[in-house]
């Protein structure tokens, strides 16, 4: 335990990287290959971050993930027996390292107080146990966060060595091919089922909605408010599009055109229909604005999405 919360603190053991340039050279590679800014831009994954001579801090960037806990690779170039080095470390975001210290350090105190308070009064037993509990979902959440940026290390080593032609028989023991050979495999992206779930859940939804007749549902302290199909043809559309929507799952699943070209459709239906809909409603009254607002920022991110969803292009196949 103490050992894992050490890695945590200091990062992965010091790595280099031995350029096949000088040092100009390698500081404008290097920033070629990567990105200096990343959110909220980027549609594709990249390493963005800081390249300078004396200062190197990258990470890895995939579209729509947030990970505080990622591994960033922080280091400088150096100058060494007539070779350009990088060298770094990879290690978390030192703001999230200062945090979580804070974090675990002020409930570590309360779980020590609110143990002295428990013994002078029962009735407070719940306090240190509370304070413990946040402490354990704390290290859960980091541990966590590094599960699912656990590759990230190797990413950013491919990106490092393919800028700088680092030969293999130059790098450190800990850069060895396989971390490259991880980075550059063609897995399946984590979008993928991400996506083909969510549309799976939506698809789901619609047929049961469109069987049992039950078109919105809504709870409140006052009851539910139930809202039943206006006629079968609406059921009989709504049914058809949501098995449509399973289709494109199962296309989103297994990386077919057409479903990439259907996210086009969807994204151009919702835009049109986030538009059309303030304007033609006659139960908004003095809402009719904010909800055309509301309608224009929509736009905006649909536009958004669709730069980001163009860009995975190279996912799908005919």
């Amino acid at each position: 335990m103490f050992r894992w919360i050490k890695n945590v603190w200091t990062g992965s053991e010091p790595v280099e990287f031995v350029s096949a340039f000088g040092m100009n050279e390698s500081v404008e590679r290097l920033r070629a290959a990567t990105r200096r800014w990343s959110f909220p831009f980027a549609t594709q994954e990249c390493a963005a971050g800081t390249v300078k001579e004396n200062r190197v801090s990258l990470q890895r960037v995939i579209p729509m993930v947030g990970n505080s806990f990622k591994p960033f690779f922080i280091g400088r170039f150096e100058q060494r027996q007539g070779k350009v080095v990088l060298r770094g470390r990879f290690t978390m975001m030192l703001l999230v390292k200062v945090f979580m210290a804070f974090w675990l350090g002020m409930l570590a105190s309360f779980a020590v107080a609110g143990s002295v308070a428990a013994v002078a009064s029962p009735k407070a037993a719940m306090f240190p146990l509370a304070a413990v509990g946040m402490m354990g979902f704390g290290v859960g959440l980091t541990a966590l966060g590094q599960w699912f940026s656990r590759n990230d290390a190797a990413w950013l080593t491919h990106v490092m060595r393919t800028a700088l032609q680092v030969l293999p028989d130059t790098a450190t023991p800990s850069q060895g091919a396989g971390l490259a050979g991880q980075a550059a495999s063609g897995k399946t992206p984590v979008f993928i089922y991400t996506l083909t779930g969510l549309f799976t859940l939506f698809g789901l939804l619609g047929i049961i909605s469109a069987i049992s007749g039950i078109q919105t549902y809504r709870g409140g302290p006052d009851g539910a408010v139930i809202t039943h199909y206006a006629n079968d043809t609406l059921r009989m559309v709504a049914g058809a599009g949501s098995i449509a929507m399973l289709g494109v799952a199962l296309g989103i699943y297994r990386r077919m055109l057409f479903a990439w070209w259907s996210g086009f459709v969807l994204l151009a239906a919702s835009m049109v229909y986030s538009i059309i809909s303030p304007l033609v409603r006659t139960d908004l009254g003095d809402a009719r604005v904010p909800a055309v607002v509301f309608g224009g920022i929509s736009v905006v991110i649909g536009v958004f999405w669709g730069r980001w969803w163009h860009a995975q292009r190279h996912h799908f196949h005919d």
